[in-house]
């Protein structure tokens, strides 16, 4: 299990970091009394096979409508802090349709997506259909996100890798996922956090996982075998060095 207490204690360790939690905590106290009592644990149960089974289920959704108010909305709650709070709600990783379901009954979740899209739709300068079919598609990407992220983790934790994840991690750290003091990078591309983290003592070092390839399960493209099995080597290698 990881507290939002631990990664306070393992991120929040710089000037910049400090200054970072302080404004988010600052301007975000509803967002925050909900993520610092949070506690990622289910999340780092779920398998590489629960992960192919949610994927199955998402649906298609073609190219976004171009709806600039929806394709640039920024609800209180990033997806992230949602999809973490669901799983650990349910006790697993839903399908799309249990996923859904859930953020409009459950009333924390209604309150944290739900609405937020409802009132979003609501607003935007565009007819009704278009602009719920452009959110649709939005929160669809970000499920399918979430799931290849999870993929991720969930393979490298079955191969014996200790690897941790966090909404406020995520989201205020800039942090995607961790091992130790190895900062882990699977989107590709220029470290989020290492702006923050630069100057920290004893360092962090970052290890870009460099997904190029991936494979299609259903609507959703997860990284290849073969370069899931090369992280797997690159991350043992750097970590236990022989």
């Amino acid at each position: 299990m990881t507290t939002a207490l631990d990664v306070r204690r393992i991120f929040n360790v710089t000037q910049e970091t400090r200054l970072h939690f302080n404004g988010w905590f600052s301007d975000h106290k509803h967002v925050a009394a909900l993520v610092m009592n949070h506690e990622a644990d289910v999340v780092l149960r779920v398998t590489p096979q629960d992960v192919v089974e949610a994927c199955i289920t998402v649906p298609r959704t073609g190219p976004p409508p171009d709806v600039l108010d929806i394709r640039g909305w920024r609800p209180d709650f990033a997806f992230t802090h949602v999809a973490h709070h669901v799983v650990e709600t349910l006790g697993r990783l839903p399908g799309w349709a249990e996923f859904r379901d859930f953020c409009e009954s459950d009333e924390r979740t209604r309150s944290m997506l739900w609405t937020p899209a409802q009132e979003a739709i609501a607003g935007a300068r565009a007819e009704r259909p278009l602009a719920r079919k452009a959110m649709h598609h939005k929160v669809v990407t970000e499920f399918s996100a979430f799931l290849r992220h999870t993929y991720v983790v969930a393979e490298l934790r079955r191969n014996g890798l200790d690897v941790r994840v966090h909404p406020l991690a995520d989201v205020v750290f800039r942090v995607d996922a961790w091992v130790e003091r190895l900062i882990l990078n699977p989107r590709g591309g220029p470290q989020r956090s290492a702006d923050l983290l630069v100057h920290a003592m004893p360092p962090f070092f970052f290890h870009d996982l460099g997904f190029t390839e991936s494979e299609q399960v259903g609507a959703v493209a997860l990284p290849s075998r073969r370069q899931l099995d090369r992280a797997v080597r690159s991350l043992r290698a750097v970590l236990y060095p022989s």
